[in-house]
């Protein structure tokens, strides 16, 4: 991890990027991709799978990738400006590709535009779609797998860190809603709101 680490610092990445695990909690449907919006209240980021057409593409950026034959691609997106590059280094990409591919990570770890919050957030599993919860939110859920990490230079060190992002549990799982029972209805941020409150995870406001 910590030649990893070195690679982010030397290249001015660290600031921006941090890795990924990868992984996938269901097959997004044709014809759309998993897009991510934040939102304060309740303070989350929900990602779902969206049509192209659905998609405002002056406002929306990738936000973890995985190398591919044809370099980096997003598996899933971020509904937000796309972020400054500028002090990143050109070589950066190339080098970590080639690290991953040495060390066979290409399907392990994922590059993700890191979000330096102070919040912690738990993700659970909704039907075709996440939602990264902040804990104090979060009803009887507990974190179970780290699934990224981020790095810093610390009075001249090169440090690892874990990101304030992991998957959570519920009493039943990972998943908020039981597999097998008619999807529900998740088409606002309101219906988001009612499908927690009803598994019983969102704390009342």
């Amino acid at each position: 991890m910590r030649d990893l680490a070195a690679r982010f610092v030397r290249h001015h990445a660290d600031t921006l990027f941090g890795i990924h695990l990868a992984h996938a909690h269901f097959a997004v449907p044709d014809k759309t991709v998993l897009l991510g919006v934040n939102h304060e209240t309740p303070h989350c980021r929900w990602a779902n799978a969206t049509t192209f057409q659905a998609i405002d593409l002056n406002n929306v950026h990738g936000h973890v990738f995985v190398l591919t034959d044809h370099g980096f691609h997003p598996y899933e997106y971020q509904a937000s400006p796309v972020p400054d590059l500028p002090q990143v280094e050109d070589t950066f990409l190339a080098e970590l590709a080639g690290f991953l591919s040495r060390n066979k990570l290409e399907t392990v770890v994922g590059l993700q535009i890191i979000d330096r919050h102070p919040f912690h957030m738990l993700e659970l599993v909704l039907p075709q779609g996440t939602v990264m919860l902040d804990v104090s939110n979060a009803n009887g859920c507990v974190p179970t797998r780290q699934t990224g990490w981020k790095f810093e230079v610390e009075n001249g060190e090169v440090r690892v860190y874990q990101a304030n992002e992991v998957h959570g549990q519920t009493r039943t799982g990972h998943e908020v809603y039981n597999k097998g029972d008619p999807h529900p209805r998740l088409e606002t941020l309101q219906d988001l709101e009612d499908v927690l409150a009803k598994a019983g995870i969102l704390f009342a406001a």
